[in-house]
């Protein structure tokens, strides 16, 4: 016999507990509820991942439960089957070695991923099978919506094989690459009686370990392998024909009218949660599905064509930075009503202040471009027109203005556009800006930027460069209400009232949300930005 410990899964939520649906001694078996936990929103039926017999509480009546949360005891046979490469977790008691020290051993261990706030796709492997790596080295790229992030190796070892395949979508819990990781203890003292053993399919030892558990944490971790290694085992428990949600779900299913015998769960064991209901109901509303209904706020579909009757295609995915622009920005299109100032400014003066200037003297590898000074000073424009550093609230009934200035700085990537943002732009010089802006550029082509990296902008430029055209129209990046568009500068004649002289015109384009930001008040800060364009020492006032 064996004891295990069910965690917390990551379920609709987390709340407090209500009520035990198992008394001490009872038996219980996959999939049945085990507590009743209520948030602010429900109440919601927390099940059991394993057969067994309850031993131990280790919650009490009215705790406060999150994701991970140790919530009993259960006695079980200690073999779980596995849908992960046919394996077995098995869970053995009183096995730690009655020596001082227990020496660390090789096991197969499994490396998963971590929770990232969402699903990411599979990039890059920075490892092939037979590779040695250590503890925090990077062992593969994940790109999510929002940024790729670098996944670090929890443990030192060597690859036996790379789960995951490049360009498949994984999230939390999902295997990556399975290793022969080596697995220390300290001492007994300190030693928790809990090992963890990993066999293969015919019952034949691939390693063996001796694994103590010095802390709750430790628990919690090794139980999520156990707990996650459940769910073939589950399935078969609970029955195909039996809907596997909890109250809010269900009520939530209940109010759109949802058949969940139809909705496919894809949380742990099948699990139906609130998205997937969600979800269902956005594909019976696709054209797909029904090909008279529109979507998209009354705004019929762009009919499917097959392409390739006219000749020879190539079909490419996108990658996920890119599906999340096309998305946002389709929202930011249909729910904010553009409109678009156009100006043009002479920076003939500026540069020339710009191309006098010695970078070294500055800490920098070369000249600052147009676009610090124009960040600069967008930001100084932000503080005294603080209706453009403003956020139209969910409801449309109120209006959120900052008391910070962090400017958004469009990028063009190869994975598609991003968006770092410069905090307390307001507060940095020229020079400070240029580095940053030459730090988060090489980020973006890299696709290192974080998530934080990205978030928190009052205010976006986006510069088209040397290579842009006369004039464009930015779409505003949501929910900020407001962006500055910059294309290419030319030598144009300009009339000083004497003669025509050739001077160095910028155009610029200031696309605002017209419910939050009238015609005057655009007037206002875009003059603001051409007078401290024209003569950067206006700056300084």
């Amino acid at each position: 016999m064996a004891t295990e410990i069910i965690l917390m899964p990551d379920a609709d939520g987390s709340g407090d507990v209500i009520e035990f649906c198992v008394e001490i001694g009872g038996q219980i078996v996959a999939g049945e509820s085990l507590i009743v936990i209520e948030s602010d929103k429900a109440s919601m039926e927390v099940p059991s991942s394993i057969e067994g017999t309850v031993v131990e509480w280790l919650v009490e009546m009215g705790d406060g439960i999150e994701k991970g949360r140790p919530l009993a005891k259960v006695e079980t046979s200690g073999v779980i089957t596995s849908d992960i490469d046919a394996g077995v977790v098995e869970v053995v008691e009183n096995s730690v070695p009655e020596s001082a020290e227990v020496a660390s051993v090789a096991s197969a261990q499994m490396v998963l991923m971590p929770d990232a706030g969402g699903k990411g796709d599979v990039i890059e492997f920075f490892v092939q099978p037979g590779d040695s790596f250590e503890e925090g080295d990077m062992l593969l790229l994940v790109e999510s919506d929002k940024a790729a992030m670098e996944i670090p190796a929890p443990f030192s070892g060597s690859v036996i094989e790379l789960v995951a395949e490049v360009g498949q979508t994984v999230e939390e819990g999902v295997v990556l690459i399975k290793a022969l990781g080596a697995v220390k203890s300290s001492s007994v003292e300190d030693a928790a009686p809990l090992a963890v053993t990993l066999v293969d399919s015919n019952a034949s030892k691939l390693a063996s370990a001796s694994k103590t558990l010095a802390s709750s944490s430790t628990i919690a971790a090794a139980s999520t392998v156990a707990v996650s290694s459940t769910v073939t085992a589950s399935l078969s428990a609970v029955g195909t024909s039996q809907v596997y949600a909890g109250p809010a779900t269900r009520k939530l299913a209940r109010e759109l009218g949802v058949d969940l015998a139809k909705v496919k769960g894809a949380g742990k064991r099948a699990r139906i949660l609130k998205e997937d209901v969600k979800q269902f109901v956005k594909q019976q509303m696709s054209p797909a599905n029904n090909a008279n209904v529109e979507v998209q706020s009354g705004i019929p579909a762009i009919p499917s064509i097959d392409f390739s009757q006219f000749g020879e295609i190539d079909t490419q995915s996108l990658s996920g930075i890119a599906k999340a622009t096309s998305a946002h920005m389709t929202r930011c299109w249909l729910n904010i009503p553009h409109v678009t100032l156009f100006d043009e400014v002479d920076i003939t003066d500026l540069d020339a202040f710009r191309a006098a200037i010695n970078p070294e003297l500055y800490g920098l590898l070369k000249k600052p471009t147009i676009l610090p000074f124009i960040i600069m000073i967008v930001a100084k424009a932000l503080r005294k027109h603080p209706q453009f550093n403003a956020s139209l609230h969910a409801d449309g009934e109120q209006i959120i203005y900052k008391d910070y200035v962090h400017i958004g700085v469009a990028v063009d990537t190869p994975a598609g556009l991003v968006v770092p943002v410069i905090r307390d732009a307001d507060k940095k010089s020229i020079s400070e800006l240029t580095l940053e802006l030459a730090e988060l550029a090489t980020k973006a082509n890299e696709r290192k930027l974080k998530v934080d990296d990205m978030q928190g902008g009052c205010f976006t430029v986006s510069s088209l460069g040397a290579s842009g055209g006369v004039g464009f129209t930015p779409i505003i990046n949501g929910p900020e209400v407001a962006i500055l568009g910059v294309a290419r500068a030319d030598i144009k004649p300009s009339w000083d009232g004497e003669a025509f002289i050739p001077r160095k015109q910028l155009p610029l384009c200031l696309s605002f949300d017209h419910r939050v930001v009238n015609g005057a008040d655009a007037g206002r800060f875009m003059a603001m930005i051409h007078q401290c364009l024209s003569k950067i020492g206006n700056t300084l006032l």
